[in-house]
């Protein structure tokens, strides 16, 4: 069963191109994943501090893999003075 996410992230005011940098390179890592169908990062027109990671995979077992990448940890370190909020929501097609 494929799974889908959609994380809400909130950059600290001031932090927001810090964080889209980031990010960029959390988006070019991800996509060379084997369980990786998509990994698309938005960002706000509305409000420059606001992100959005519309993720599918094809399986619990590929994001868990995901979540214990190097490129992932990596990304929560260096991300982490950076982020306001996230907000994770996991799905799938029903």
């Amino acid at each position: 069963m494929k799974i889908t996410v959609f994380a809400q992230i909130k950059a600290h005011s001031g932090q927001s191109d810090a964080l889209f940098n980031i990010l960029k390179q959390l988006v070019s890592d991800t996509h060379t994943e084997a369980g990786c169908v998509e990994y698309t990062l938005h960002r706000s027109l509305d409000n420059a501090n606001h992100f959005w990671m519309y993720e599918v995979w094809q399986s619990q077992a590929a994001l868990d893999a995901h979540m214990a990448s190097h490129h992932f940890n990596a990304f929560v370190v260096a991300s982490e003075a950076l982020v306001e909020k996230v907000e994770i929501h996991k799905s799938y097609a029903c």
